[in-house]
């Protein structure tokens, strides 16, 4: 018997279209995750493309199903840095 957890550096999601420095929004996924939160991580869509700089600072596993959370905006990118790391993402989880 185990119990599988993923430890994540990005946060994707669809929930924050449109992101602001210095707001804090909520946040829902499934499974069992647990993301970084004392560094700053990505926030990225569902489609790869990069949004923001991010520090998750709430989350909670719900009975193995899925977590929810809050996270602050730390940096908006750039269009040239999202482009470049929307490919760089797309391209190491294999999205090409």
């Amino acid at each position: 018997m185990g119990f599988k957890i993923e430890i994540n550096s990005i946060l994707r999601v669809d929930s924050c279209p449109n992101p602001e420095v210095g707001k804090v929004y909520e946040f829902e996924n499934d499974g069992s995750r647990l993301y970084y939160d004392n560094i700053p991580i990505w926030l990225i869509k569902r489609d790869w493309t990069a949004q923001a700089e991010i520090q998750v600072i709430e989350q909670t596993r719900v009975a193995g199903k899925k977590v929810v959370g809050k996270f602050e905006v730390k940096n908006i990118l750039s269009e040239e840095e999202s482009r470049v790391l929307t490919i760089m993402l797309k391209r190491m989880y294999g999205w090409e």
